[in-house]
Order: C-alpha cells, then structure tokens, then sequence
C-alpha cells in the first residue's frame, strides 16, 4: 500500500515537471529500490508560476534516478541522482508580453501563493494553532535530513540577439553537487545531535562566463563544450556549505534556527569592457520586464518601433493612455460602491461553490466540472486576500455542518459512523500527497486544489504518527522563547579574492 502511495506521489509530481512520462516506467518494489529515466524532457510550461522574466526553451535531463531503500526506510537517505543537466532561457517575445500569456503566468502564480497559505494553514491546524511554524521547520528538516542530492555536468544558458545579429550569451555551470549528512564534528557520515540536521554540501567546477557570437550559433552545442571555449566572468571554482537545521523549532538567544557557513577557498573574478557592458544591458532588461509585465499586455503587437503601420499614432497613444489608467481605475474601484456590493456577492458565490467543492472531496465523489470552472474563473478576478477569507469562511460552515452531523449520527446508531471512520482511514493518506506538492513548490499545478482544507482529527493523529511530531513539545518551546533569538546565522570565508577588469 504504501510503494502505490509513493508511486503515485512520483508519478503526480514528476508527470507535472517530465514529458510523456508512463506508470511503466516507476515500478516500484521491494526488490527493485531505483526509478530510473533517461533523456528526459521538462515541462516548460510547468515553470510559469515562477512568474520568470524570461522564457524557457529547454529543458532537458540525461539521466534521473531515484533510489528508494525500502528495507531501511529512515535509517538510509533516498538518493537522487541527476546527470547532465541543460536549461536554456532567453528574453521573451512580443507574443510572450501578450493579455493570455501575462494572465496565465499571474494565474499560475496565484495559486503558487494560495497553496503556500494553504501549507501554512495545515501547520497551525496540526500544531493546535500554537507552533504553526515550528511544524514547518521540522518538515523541512526531516525533508532534508532524509534526502541526499548528486548533480553532475549541470548548465544554465542564457542568450539574447542584438540589433546587429550577434548573439550574447551567459552561462551559469557546474561539474557536480553533492548533499551527505555531516555531523557536528564536521565529518560525513553518522547521526547528528537529537533536534539538529546537519547537511554538507559540495558543489565542484562552479563557474559564469559571458561570450559574443558575431554569427549565428547552435546552442545545443554547449551543452558537452569543456571549461576552455568560455570566456569566464567567474573563474571555476570549489565551494562548500554547512547547512544547519534546528528542527525542534526551537527559538532561543543561543542557538538560530538555520546556519549557513560556506568557505571559498579562491574567488577570481574577470571582465572586459564587452562583458561588462553585456551585464548593464542584463540588468537593464531585468528591470524593464517587471514593467513589461504589467504594461506590456497594452503594447502593440508589432516591432520593432521603425516599423510604422497607418494609424501607428493611435496605437501608441492608446498604449500610453490604457496604462496610466489601468492603476488609476485599479485605485478608484476599491472605493467605489459598485465593487463593494460585486464583492460581497462574490463572496456568497465562492463560499457556496467552495463548499460543495470541499463536501465532494470528503464524500470521495466527482467534483462537477461546472464549479470547478466557476471556482477558476472567480479565482482569476478575485484577490489572494479575499480568496483566503473566502475559503476560511466557507470550510467553518461546512465543520459546522460535519459536526452537528456526527452528533446525530452518534445519537442514531454506530453503522453509519463505522462507514465514516472508514472512509476517513482512506483519506489519511491524502494529506502527504497534497504537503509533498505544497512543499515542493507545485503550488502552480491544477492538482494543489485536490487538498480539502478542512482537516479532521483522525488526519491530524496520522500526521502526528508519520512524522513523530509532537505539538505539546514544540507550543511549551515557542511559549518559552525570548522576545529577541536568532533565526538564521551566514558565515562567509573566502582565503583569497582577486578582479580584473579588462579593457
């Protein structure tokens, strides 16, 4: 039961982010301990609830796999492994800055944020509304003390055309990652002290290099090319980081929630006047896209600006003009009484429609496709304030409801309540698959609004069970906390630092 669940946590997380991914292919046994797959290719669009400011092309991986050690699950890590690496990006298009492309991409990280308020809404509910946080931190360093990481050959490219057809390209490499445990004495391997994880990680051959191509050229051949073929801002080198984690949540004057010391062992820094001048342009067209993005929905489809159709002035004007009052009538409908009296019928709207969405999801039935169509489209309108007052509202009157409902069940007899325990027991398990995507940051995917928000106590006990979490522990520590703790500690060491600048 089990080795289906976490296949099925696979096979729901990785069909997100990998292409024509099948069931075949994460068989998962006693005997057989690692998914394999190879050459794969990511899901682009997968990323847009990053909100990036610049397009994906590529994305590709030449081996993926993960090791599973069922027979010392929580004593052995699970290892995962990936190789060869190549993520390709550049500047978006016109088409890219269009109404459905924006919107899609602010959808998609609406429910990124909606799912994280969800997440730490789950927190509070199984820390008893007293350590909502410290629940958070002890996930995360469980997550992390149960997982070891190796990367190898692993390169980000990003290109852009100029005016006259030569190519500028950035590259962020490295040859190989590597995550282990550590312990406190700072040797790899062992158990570290009772409420702390302590992770190394070693990252080799770690390297930007900025290049101009004065004609057209393949990007796919980078992805092989050795160290010598670039030209490197940041000279390739070795860095190490200890990662400490406190994953009591403990917060006190003495010892912070997170660390970080990292140790450089030779920073060489290298520019000419190209490259420097390629970098301004970079964070020029970083700065530019934040304003695209709420603007660029209003920009006349063509370019570039010589290019004058009949009428250009209109367009332009009409640009300018339909941007200025995008924020002023953004400002004046929130005051006004038209809004005032939308919004409370929205409400009405959305608590119903989200009731009968979270009723079906307790009952195990179909949700109708009618309202979850209705539920997105308010959705997309609706603020992420006034959707998570919506939703609170809306799973208090169904408790409401549950409630008064076991009452009478309890009264009439045992059969019908039998039937409910059961069918809970089938739900316990629902909520590590909806906290592995809220974690993971899969918020941005259709399937984070599978997750019923109202948690009943048979869930919250499996929780307690699965992950040894102990809220009584946890609320007296945060209780006892002083008003002034550390909660992160970076430590930064570099034995040597040069820069040039050439001309």
């Amino acid at each position: 039961m089990f080795e289906g669940l976490v296949r099925q946590l696979l096979l729901g997380y990785l069909g997100r982010y990998v292409k024509d991914i099948q069931k075949e292919q994460l068989k998962i046994t006693l005997w057989n301990e690692e998914v394999l797959l190879e050459n794969v290719e990511l899901i682009l669009e997968a990323f847009d609830y990053l909100q990036l400011p610049f397009a994906l092309k590529q994305g590709r991986v030449g081996k993926l796999s993960i090791k599973i050690p069922w027979k010392k699950l929580g004593r052995d890590p699970l290892i995962i492994s990936l190789e060869d690496v190549f993520v390709s990006a550049c500047q978006r298009d016109d088409q890219e800055w269009s109404m459905d492309a924006v919107e899609r991409r602010e959808f998609a990280g609406k429910k990124a944020k909606l799912a994280a308020a969800e997440l730490a809404k789950l927190s509070r509910r199984v820390s008893d509304n007293y350590a909502g946080q410290s629940f958070t931190s002890y996930i995360t360093a469980k997550v992390l003390d149960s997982i070891q990481v190796y990367i190898s050959n692993f390169h980000v490219l990003y290109s852009n055309m100029k005016l006259d057809s030569a190519r500028i390209v950035f590259g962020l490499q490295f040859s190989s990652l590597m995550t282990m445990k550590q312990n406190p004495a700072g040797s790899s391997g062992g158990r570290a002290r009772g409420g702390q994880v302590n992770k190394l990680v070693e990252i080799q051959g770690l390297g930007i290099y900025c290049r101009t191509f004065q004609s057209d050229v393949n990007l796919m051949s980078f992805d092989n090319n050795g160290d010598s073929n670039f030209d490197h801002i940041l000279k390739p080198l070795d860095l190490s980081v200890s990662l400490m984690l406190n994953r009591s949540g403990q917060l006190d004057t003495d010892l912070p929630q997170y660390s970080v010391n990292a140790e450089l062992t030779k920073l060489v820094l290298s520019l000419d006047e190209v490259q420097l001048q390629q970098i301004f342009i970079l964070l020029d067209y970083l700065c530019t896209s934040q304003l695209k993005e709420k603007y660029g929905r209003y920009r006349p489809r063509y370019s570039p600006l010589s290019k004058k159709p009949d009428g250009w002035q209109i367009l332009w004007w009409q640009y300018a003009q339909q941007s200025v009052l995008s924020d002023v009538r953004e400002k004046l409908k929130k005051t006004s009484w038209r809004y005032l009296a939308q919004r409370l019928s929205n409400r009405r709207k959305y608590i119903n429609l989200y009731k009968a969405k979270l009723y079906c999801l307790q009952q195990e039935q179909a949700i109708d496709e009618s309202v979850v169509r209705e539920l997105e489209q308010m959705e997309k309108e609706s603020d992420v304030d006034d959707i998570l007052s919506y939703r609170s509202a809306a799973e208090r009157e169904l408790q409401e409801v549950v409630y008064s409902s076991n009452s009478n069940v309890g009264m009439n007899g045992g059969a019908e309540k039998s039937r409910n325990d059961e069918r809970l027991s089938s739900r316990s398990g629902g909520w590590l698959n909806w906290l592995s995507r809220g974690m993971l940051g899969a918020g941005g995917t259709d399937d984070s609004s599978q997750f019923s928000g109202v948690v009943s106590d048979e869930v919250v006990k499996d929780i307690y069970e699965a992950t040894k979490f102990d809220p009584l522990v946890s609320s007296s520590i945060v209780a006892d906390a002083n008003d002034k703790f550390h909660t992160c500690a970076i430590k930064l060491s570099i034995a040597e630092i040069s820069a040039a600048l050439q001309s």
